[in-house]
């Protein structure tokens, strides 16, 4: 049943009012019963899910359950089938009961530091590698797997079909669903479909289907191939968003926030292509593969290799304005890379891939050296906006070693 915006309002005042009293009851059983109160950013898919997936493998490795935790949602829900998969795992309580109580604890714990135990904050980097180390929490039933097996069979792709996920981020979807915020700083990452076009027929050459996922996008890729399935355009709900992750063999992506979702709900391998900034690389699967933008001076026309681009301080730049004021240009890869890097990841999959010794040699190189140039726990960067400190290269070594890969090409 749907509530009115008015009633709404006034629950919301009622418990801003009753807020005081339940935070009291709050502290009072704390001893017994730690109750903790966790907003969760729901406007954006990948935020949601990534954070969610590493708190509910931390709490399945961690022997100790001693909180409870109450999560809010905001306003805005990205994938309401997400969000129901999600409900059978934790306790989500309606907003407007719940957002006061957290908006007040917040406010007040400002000055009274001790009211903040009765938050919690989801993480955004698996440092401890949890979800490499546990199983998938958010496991689908039967009926929503036979529903989604039903929609392959409407578009002619039968169930057994090896399907790749494939989401190229534009801008777009963020210019629609959020009008009246500008978000061109995230131009950086934004990539062409069209470079894409070798990838795709490469791949289903090898019996792969393609989908372009994407809620929005800014451009129709045109090509003669009824393996390549516009999915975006033609197909997609929220339902069919988190089917086709489940069900998807891997996944290419530009880095957007739906790739989450396979790369971590589902625990998929990811071909993750022109990554930025450099030093955010996630490195926490052995089934991630990877390449990076590459960097070229704009007034010079040369490229940057790993030094130069850690020695330039662009190795956490999140934002546009931040390379170009640095006179620092982003190439996209090139089709021919992003058809190797797709072909790479269908031999591994297919036990066909045999890396040789200079394979080997290189890879070892590009990860001894990329741990040296953008190691935080001994390089402090002269940066305009605080570092997270979970990205320093220790954090993301799994045995003392990284253990995704660079594309071999």
């Amino acid at each position: 049943m749907k509530i009115s915006k008015h009633f709404k309002k006034i629950i919301k005042i009622i418990f801003y009012l009753l807020s005081p009293i339940i935070i009291s009851i709050q502290l009072i059983i704390y001893p017994l019963i730690k109750i903790r109160f966790s907003f969760l950013a729901s406007q954006r898919i990948g935020e949601i899910a990534s954070r969610m997936e590493i708190h509910l493998s931390e709490n399945n490795l961690n022997s100790r359950k001693d909180y409870f935790d109450v999560f809010i949602l905001a306003d805005i829900i990205s994938n309401k089938t997400y969000i129901e998969l999600l409900k059978k795992k934790v306790l989500i309580l309606p907003n407007v009961i719940t957002f006061p109580i957290y908006k007040v604890i917040k406010i007040l714990g400002n000055k009274l530091k001790f009211l903040n135990k009765l938050l919690y904050k989801t993480k955004y980097e698996d440092n401890n590698f949890s979800i490499l180390r546990s199983n998938v929490n958010l496991k689908p039933d039967s009926d929503f797997i036979l529903k989604g097996e039903n929609f392959l069979k409407s578009i002619g792709v039968p169930v057994n079909s090896k399907i790749i996920c494939l989401i190229v981020r534009d801008g777009e979807y963020l210019k629609k669903k959020f009008p009246n915020k500008n978000f061109e700083y995230h131009n950086y990452r934004n990539c062409n479909i069209e470079n894409f076009k070798n990838a795709i027929n490469s791949a289903t050459k090898r019996g792969y289907y393609v989908f372009r996922m994407g809620e929005i996008t800014n451009k129709e890729l045109k090509i003669n191939n009824k393996m390549y399935i516009d999915y975006s355009a033609k197909h997609r709900t929220d339902f069919l968003d988190i089917f086709l992750a489940y069900k998807c063999n891997f996944c290419i992506t530009t880095n957007t926030g739906w790739d989450s979702v396979p790369a971590y709900t589902f625990r998929k391998p990811v071909v993750w292509t022109n990554l930025v900034p450099v030093g955010i690389l996630l490195t926490y699967s052995p089934d991630f593969l990877f390449s990076i933008k590459i960097h070229q001076n704009s007034i010079t026309k040369k490229k940057l290799n790993l030094k130069k681009i850690s020695e330039s301080h662009v190795s956490y730049g999140f934002g546009s304005k931040f390379y170009k004021n640095l006179n620092i240009e982003l190439l996209e890869n090139t089709p021919k890379e992003l058809e190797d890097l797709t072909i790479e990841m269908i031999d591994k999959l297919e036990g066909r891939l045999e890396y040789s010794k200079e394979d080997e040699d290189l890879q070892n190189t590009f990860w001894k050296r990329y741990i040296e140039y953008f190691n935080l726990d001994k390089i402090k960067f002269n940066l305009p906006y605080k570092i997270n400190p979970l990205m320093c290269t220790s954090k993301r070594l799994y045995n003392n070693k990284i253990i995704s890969r660079i594309g071999k090409n």
